[in-house]
């Protein structure tokens, strides 16, 4: 919740991106993994004396309770990568429910959500992807944020039916995608080629929908009911050459690209073109000059420095 307080109080700020998923007894809460991540957080103590689940770092969320879940600390480690990264101790996993109400509280009537069903075709770890996507809304609905968020999901099943349920909500499809070296089977989870290169290889990821039918991005997209395309930002660079990097946002090569480029996506398809994770200043200029429409970024203090740079803030 910290880093949400944080983000509110920075007028250039317009969306908060977050990631859900459902504790074993049919809570939403946001965290980024479909298990409580050791990297991130730290036990307590067990909810009850003597409880066998403890410890709870390391369980899949859908194993624990939300008052297991509320016991672990999140806001004491810091990772080496986020060298400015504050730690704020004692700071437990929210609900959904809590984010919406800090956002409320706050004034910050321009404020939009772009929420994640943290959820895999290839996996049976989370709450059945119907329960999530029905949970999902009804929360969103409830809380008056149907026209203020947009739900994302690399599982495009999410999306699709979401849009279903209640059409005003938007959907963004994310997309994991790079080349032969990196998306060999089904397990690498690449979105649009599963096994680059290889047509009867079909991906698990964009809810029945087949790259190899529409080989254009814009699309496939627009066939699942998406208005927003959000993918590693290198799908969207024609130009770009081969540079190896140990980073999978600073690494590059020809074959990451699956065109249309973002203007013409922008245009041709009226999407919306918000590539992700882009932290550092060299890359978030070098995707501004893509033409895209947003930037999602772990540093929204760099971003905001480069945007207004280019007379975007």
């Amino acid at each position: 919740m910290a880093s949400f307080q944080y983000s509110l109080g920075l007028p250039e700020v317009s969306t908060l991106e977050l990631d859900t998923g459902v504790t074993e007894d049919n809570q939403l809460v946001v965290i980024h993994d479909r298990t409580v991540n050791g990297s991130h957080c730290v036990d307590t103590a067990p909810v009850t004396p003597g409880d066998a689940e403890f410890p709870y770092v390391g369980k899949q969320i859908r194993q624990l309770t939300l008052a297991q879940v509320k016991t672990i600390d999140c806001g004491t480690k810091t990772l080496p990568e986020f060298p400015k990264q504050v730690a704020a101790p004692g700071q437990r996993i929210p609900t959904l429910a809590e984010v919406f109400d800090l956002v409320k509280r706050s004034g910050r009537a321009d404020i939009r959500f772009n929420i994640e069903t943290k959820i895999s075709p290839t996996a049976n770890d989370t709450a059945p992807y119907q329960q999530f996507t029905v949970q999902l809304v009804a929360a969103i609905e409830q809380a008056g944020m149907a026209r203020r968020t947009t739900i994302q999901s690399f599982d495009w099943r999410t999306i699709r039916l979401s849009r279903a349920i209640d059409p005003r909500i938007e959907t963004v499809a994310l997309i994991w995608q790079y080349g032969p070296d990196e998306c060999k089977t089904v397990a690498d989870e690449c979105s649009l080629m599963a096994a680059y290169g290889d047509p009867s290889v079909k991906s698990p990821w964009t809810g029945g929908l087949d790259w190899w039918k529409y080989r254009d991005l814009g699309q496939l997209v627009r066939a699942a009911g998406a208005s927003t395309v959000s993918a590693n930002w290198q799908v969207h660079d024609p130009k770009q050459t081969k540079v190896l990097s140990d980073d999978w946002y600073l690494r590059t090569d020809p074959k990451y690209y699956f065109g249309p480029d973002a203007p013409e996506l922008e245009r041709k398809y009226d999407l919306k073109v918000v590539p992700y994770t882009v932290n550092d200043e060299a890359t978030i200029q070098r995707v501004i000059d893509l033409g895209v429409t947003g930037i999602i970024s772990d540093d929204p203090d760099v971003l905001i420095a480069v945007a207004r740079r280019n007379g975007l803030r």
